[in-house]
């Protein structure tokens, strides 16, 4: 997927203005990525809260698909539309627990087990984002080595002989491995920062603008994309 890179650039310029490091340790040495901001603490616990109502939902999906197994006597194997399905319904579930005021990047691993994390990741989010894609990396890498499996489109997709039900454990997987990440972030944050560090309004302002436009345009991206693999 290709990314805007020049808003990542923008919202590096808003934070050295104000003159909170974006790659740096906490006050106090430690090895935390997270800055001494509110914004990173803002975001961790965003964050924190997002993964949790993920993996609970997980849970309701895993007991369905399960129950449906049962009921067809055979294992449902995931394809294109049920994996959307279960992507579709985490995204809108998450959403709807955000902070709006908090950062939010995505990661992926593709089909040949490389994973992408967003380009204005922050490095606070970032480690998390790496942790769950490894989960998915891990799972991949051993499945490609095998006899290789071809969608209509002739395109390699080693999960279209995985159930659905083995795919949902996974990302509950990824989002257990974020989760400990999180809570070791915003652990040590409490720990190396006396105070926080806090944006001026002007500034908070620029930052939610830059933040607004990148998802427009994240999402507009996204509905392209979707309209090339339609026409092919």
């Amino acid at each position: 997927m290709h990314t805007i890179r020049l808003l990542p650039l923008v919202l590096f310029g808003v934070l050295t203005l104000v003159g909170i490091p974006i790659d740096s340790g906490a006050q106090g040495g430690g090895s935390s990525a997270c800055s001494c901001s509110q914004q990173d603490k803002l975001d961790l616990e965003s964050r924190i809260k997002q993964v949790k109502f993920a993996m609970q939902e997980l849970d309701a999906l895993i007991k369905e698909w399960e129950a449906r197994e049962k009921g067809a006597g055979e294992p449902l194997i995931l394809d294109p539309e049920s994996k959307q399905v279960v992507e579709d319904t985490l995204n809108f579930k998450m959403a709807g627990v955000a902070d709006p005021n908090a950062r939010r990047f995505g990661a992926v691993t593709d089909r040949k087990c490389q994973i992408t994390i967003h380009s204005g990741a922050t490095p606070c989010l970032r480690g998390a984002l790496e942790d769950h894609e490894a989960v998915h990396k891990a799972a991949c890498k051993p499945a490609v080595e095998q006899t290789p499996i071809y969608d209509i489109l002739g395109t390699i997709n080693w999960r279209l002989n995985q159930r659905v039900v083995d795919y949902m454990k996974e990302e509950k997987a990824g989002y257990q491995k974020e989760l400990e990440r999180l809570m070791k972030e915003l652990e040590q944050q409490k720990k190396n920062c006396k105070t926080l560090t806090k944006l001026d309004p002007s500034m908070q302002g620029q930052l939610k603008g830059a933040l607004a436009q990148q998802e427009r345009l994240q999402s507009a991206n996204n509905r392209l994309e979707s309209y090339g693999k339609s026409l092919n």
